[in-house]
Formats: structure tokens, sequence, C-alpha cells
């Protein structure tokens, strides 16, 4: 039964987080990293607390427990930051499959962090996962040479690995404290430090690329503001059904689920921004997907 349930809850996940991430990538390109996580983090708040009229739970527990989801906050924040900053600097058609590796790299921290368990061909498949995702972020250059296709796609490795240890570490208070003060408590971490990150780079850094609006042109008119909700609002909801997947099923299993919502972003890059990819980033985006195949279906 609790296979299902984590199906479904990743499933859900996965949706939502299709639906969000064009949108956030869009925002990323206008408004710079810092100041899209900030935005999508406080606009998905609201929706995130009417949880507590739905599943009876509170708004927030002990102070230690806050604490501990705030300070995981933190860490989801970089994860955001990183994923939105490859967003911003692409490409897409890349950094979208390289993302695919959230489920695989939750499933491996499951098995370490929570004693979870994999089949052979699970094991298999994590290593297929990895070197897909290798070989669809690098290049060889008519020398010889072997390098990254700019920072886009080492930001989404660096997003994948930390956002899930935050997934596979938000389990337990999820499953002691409830899902909704968690979440809260974890957005809010997202929020300050996005914000607190967004000050630093404005006042020490302002235009950087890719982190901070290269200008007040870049800037979004108000009629964006609605759009800026929705996007918050649907990365709420997969935020949320990742965590309440955590609460009843395994890690690993909705982790590789909600890691199905990438293919959006690599048809995205390759049929909206017209980009292309060669050969070997063809090779690793067919290993991703065959990993995911086999973990779920295998």
């Amino acid at each position: 039964m609790f296979l299902s349930a984590g199906f479904l809850y990743g499933l859900g996940a996965a949706i939502a987080f299709a639906l969000a991430d064009p949108g956030a990538a869009f925002l990323s390109r206008r408004m710079g990293a810092l100041a899209a996580t900030l935005l999508v983090a406080i606009a998905g708040l609201p929706l995130i607390a009417l949880g507590t009229l739905v599943y009876n739970e509170p708004l927030a527990t002990s102070l230690s427990s806050t604490l501990v989801a705030l300070l995981l906050g933190i860490g989801a924040a970089i994860s955001y930051v990183g994923l939105y900053y490859a967003f911003a600097v692409g490409p897409l058609s890349v950094v979208g499959p390289i993302t695919a590796m959230f489920g695989t790299v939750t499933v491996l921290f499951a098995v370490l962090f929570l004693g979870e368990r994999l089949t052979i061909a699970e094991t298999a498949a994590v290593i297929i996962a990895a070197t897909g995702s290798v070989l669809a972020a690098i290049e060889i250059k008519s020398s010889g040479m072997i390098k990254f296709i700019g920072l886009g796609p080492l930001a989404a490795m660096g997003a994948v690995l930390l956002g899930s240890a935050i997934t596979v570490m938000m389990q337990h208070p999820i499953r002691t404290d409830g899902w909704v003060p968690t979440v809260i408590a974890v957005r809010i971490g997202v929020a300050i430090t996005a914000c607190v990150a967004l000050f630093a780079v404005s006042r020490f850094w302002p235009g950087m690329a890719g982190l901070d609006s290269p200008g007040n042109g870049a800037r979004l008119p108000k009629r964006f503001v609605a759009l800026i909700a929705l996007i918050g609002w649907f990365d709420a909801i997969a935020f949320s059904s990742i965590a309440i997947g955590l609460s009843a099923a395994p890690a690993w299993l909705v982790g590789i689920v909600a890691a199905t919502s990438p293919i959006v972003l690599l048809f995205g890059g390759l049929v909206i921004l017209h980009e292309r990819l060669q050969p070997l980033q063809w090779v690793g985006v067919t290993f991703v997907f065959c990993s995911m195949g086999i973990i779920a279906f295998g």
C-alpha cells in the first residue's frame, strides 16, 4: 500500500515541478537566481499554511524542531539558488536531464543514511544515471580535451546533490512533527537565506550574472505578480507532495518518481529556446531516463 502512496505523491510532485520549473527558469533569466528563489519561496507559504486546516497539523511545534527545519532551509535555499542559477545560464536542454539525477542520488542517500535497501537493478540504475548526467554535461573539443558546458550543468549537479540530501534529512522531522510545520519552517529558512544573500550580492557584487538582476531594465513589470504567485504555488505543491510522501513511503520511491519532471525542461530547451545537443549529450540524456525507467518499473 505504501508503494502506491509514495508513487502518487511523487507523481504529484513531478507534475507540479514540471509546471513550476519553466516559469522559474523564465524568472531566473529576468531577475537572477536569488530574487527568483526569494519570491517563489514567499509566494508558496500561504498555500502550505492551508495544509494545517486539511491535515489538522500545527503551523509550528517545538523551538528545537523549528530551528532544525530552519537550518535545513538554509541548505534548501542553496540548492534552489544553484538550480535557478543553472536555469538562468543554461543550457536548459542539458540542465534538465542533469536534474533528473535527483531521484538516483536520493536513492543513494536513502540507502546510506536511512537504511533503505536497493535491488541489483536499482544499483545499476544509479550508476547509469550518474554516468549519463556526466555525459550530458560535458563536451569533447576537437583537441580531445573534455570540458563542462558552462557553469549551468555544474550548478545543477550541486543543486541535485544538496537537494537530495535535504530531502532525505527532512524525513525524520516530518514523521516526528508533521509535514506542515516542517515544510513551513524550511521554506521560511529558504526565504531568509535568499533575502540575506540577495542583499549581500546587490550590495557588493551588483549585476552578478545569473545571481542578481543585471540592471533595472531586467526587472519584471507588476503584471508578472500573478505569474510569480502561480510559480510559487506550483512549487509549494511539489515541495508539499514530497513531504507528505516522505511521511508514509520510502524516500527512494518518492524521490525517483518526483525526478521525472525534468523532461519538460529538456524539450523546453530544444523546442522553445532552439538549443542543440551533441551526440555525447544525447547518450547522456538517454542514460538518465533509462535509469529512471529501471528504478521505477524494473
